[in-house]
């Protein structure tokens, strides 16, 4: 097995990150000319762009940020592609457009205006403002989406809960949306203050599959013993289960990580129980354990109000979910 890389304290986990984008996209603009009613334009949508900086002797520009991802697939696109960049915070905002005027040339790319860019066949378009606002008003219903939401933490998430209801509303057959979840990052499960926000995220899921079309399933896919609990959720085709299935794991390996993969529609129940392992502070889990599904489906305070009784001192895991979510030595906070 590969040695464990780290590069600062999330260098790997960004890293396999973009590595399972840059696959995702690359499926979109290879596939974009085979699929059944071929879809005319590609519309990329980046709800979280951040600043598009690579640090020092961190790889590529293209390889190594969102937004680099994105243009550099638009480049290659046989077909036109749309590609919105939304970034909330005004100062990162400002060195997302000095980031994309140094690099955007690279790859064709002419700015036209302040927030604009443009090749032959692909067009950039920035935004200071939040990806929940992001407008689907433009799209048609020979497009091909695709969303990612890839907020700091849980409780930055930007994908309004009725994007995906939205896009298929409009009569957009092929969508497929990446988000990431960094559960415990900064020890985030174990701040009362953030409760509100961990717990509202199965609201989240929950819009996500009230409103998933009979033809598109959720990837739920937690990385295995990590200490701040990533995961990645992915919405995609049925059809893409295997290959969807095959990018993760191949994103993990060169860091001798894996993550569990689990689809909604085949494994709804270990679906929950995945979810409510990585949400929930041990001691929370073990408060509702026998009423899992109940929990899962009571309102938002009611759930809270649940589990506030429960401490969030750490309880033992069950034997069966040791060999999962146990931390390494090496990764135990002092």
């Amino acid at each position: 097995m590969p040695k464990r890389m780290d590069v600062g304290r999330s260098g790997w986990r960004t890293q396999a990150k973009h590595k399972m984008l840059n696959q995702l996209i690359g499926q979109e603009v290879g596939a974009s000319r085979y699929l059944p009613k071929a879809p005319r334009r590609l519309v990329w949508y980046d709800l979280t762009a951040g600043d598009a900086e690579v640090p020092m002797n961190d790889g590529e520009w293209h390889r190594s940020c969102s937004p680099g991802v994105l243009a550099y697939h638009a480049s290659k696109s046989p077909i036109p592609v749309v590609i919105f960049l939304h970034e909330i915070k005004p100062d990162t905002h400002v060195r997302l457009l000095a980031n994309l005027e140094e690099h955007l040339p690279d790859f064709g790319f002419t700015r036209m205006d302040e927030q604009q860019w443009r090749t032959d066949r692909a067009i950039i378009r920035v935004f200071n403002k939040s990806g929940s606002d992001a407008s689907i008003d433009m799209l048609r219903r020979s497009d091909a989406v695709f969303l990612i939401n890839d907020p700091n933490a849980i409780t930055e998430w930007a994908m309004r809960p009725t994007f995906s209801r939205e896009i298929s509303a409009r009569s957009v057959s092929y969508f497929r949306g990446f988000t990431t979840m960094g559960c415990n990052a900064s020890g985030l499960k174990r701040s009362k203050g953030t409760r509100r926000g961990r717990i509202e995220l199965f609201d989240r899921i929950a819009a996500l599959q009230h409103t998933l079309p009979r033809y598109r399933d959720l990837c739920f896919a937690p990385i295995i013993r990590d200490r701040d609990q990533w995961a990645y959720l992915v919405e995609t085709s049925d059809k893409w289960r295997p290959k969807t299935e095959d990018l993760i794991r191949s994103a993990f390996k060169k860091y001798g990580r894996d993550a569990t993969v689990t689809w909604y529609r085949n494994e709804e129940a270990r679906f929950r129980g995945e979810m409510l392992r990585l949400f929930l502070t041990q001691a929370e889990l073990k408060g509702i354990r026998g009423q899992e599904k109940h929990w899962v489906n009571a309102t938002l305070d009611e759930r809270i109000e649940m589990i506030s009784a429960f401490e969030d001192a750490p309880v033992p895991l069950p034997p069966e979910q040791m060999s999962i979510w146990a931390i390494d030595d090496e990764e135990t906070p002092a």
